[in-house]
């Protein structure tokens, strides 16, 4: 069973709360790398307008602090509002990550986790062994490429441009739902070390053999 996206934000009735919420959702899904403006497609227009929601939303909440029944109802009917937008961008969002489910941590919704089967065995992932990494026309660009790992759900890769022998210099760059196609950008000019690993349902394999080119 795939991750799914809770619609408990449904059942939210206290005001502050759910303001919070939307505004950790909005948080989230701003600049977020794993849904660009090509992936919402359609899409982008309802998470403009959820945006913009959001901010009347919080201005509403603070003037209707005051105990102002109109305002209080002003505000409950934004709130109903922003349901039905929400619901709409978690079904985007799911429909984006059918290969990619581990993004939708980084969307601010609280997920379910997948059911597992108790009798189910599943092979260990394993490293790839082919993973490259090589400039693009793009200043700053890079893209790496590798075998799919079977039992893989998507591939992170990790940079650094210090000492590779030391764990606490990588940082996480992004996930990847194609291990064939890994394009980055962004990335500072100079020489720069990368590595990846699979994640599948029951989290990450261990790290491929580390590679580094010059980042024109």
């Amino acid at each position: 069973m795939q991750r799914r996206i809770k619609r408990n934000y449904r059942q939210e009735k206290s005001p502050g709360k759910a303001l919070a919420f939307s505004k950790k959702v909005r948080h989230a899904l701003t600049d977020n790398q794993n849904f660009t403006e090509q992936i919402w497609g359609a899409n982008y227009a309802v998470r403009q307008e959820f945006f913009v929601a959001v901010d009347r939303f919080e201005v509403t909440f603070h003037t209707a602090s005051n105990g102002d029944r109109n305002w209080i109802r002003e505000r409950d009917k934004l709130w109903q509002e922003i349901i039905i937008m929400l619901d709409g961008i978690a079904a985007a969002l799911e429909a984006a990550c059918v290969r990619n489910p581990d993004a939708l941590f980084t969307t601010g919704f609280d997920i379910s986790q997948e059911r597992r089967s108790p009798n189910r065995t599943r092979l260990p992932l394993t490293a790839p062994e082919d993973f490259s990494v090589a400039n693009t026309d793009v200043r700053g660009g890079a893209i790496g490429s590798a075998s799919d790992v079977p039992g893989a759900y998507n591939h992170e890769i990790h940079i650094t441009d210090k000492d590779p022998s030391i764990e606490e210099n990588w940082r996480h760059k992004e996930l990847f739902p194609d291990p064939g196609r890994m394009l980055m950008n962004n990335l500072n000019q100079g020489n720069t070390f990368f590595r990846t690993r699979a994640h599948g349902p029951d989290g990450a394999g261990p790290w491929s053999a580390i590679v580094s080119i010059y980042i024109t």
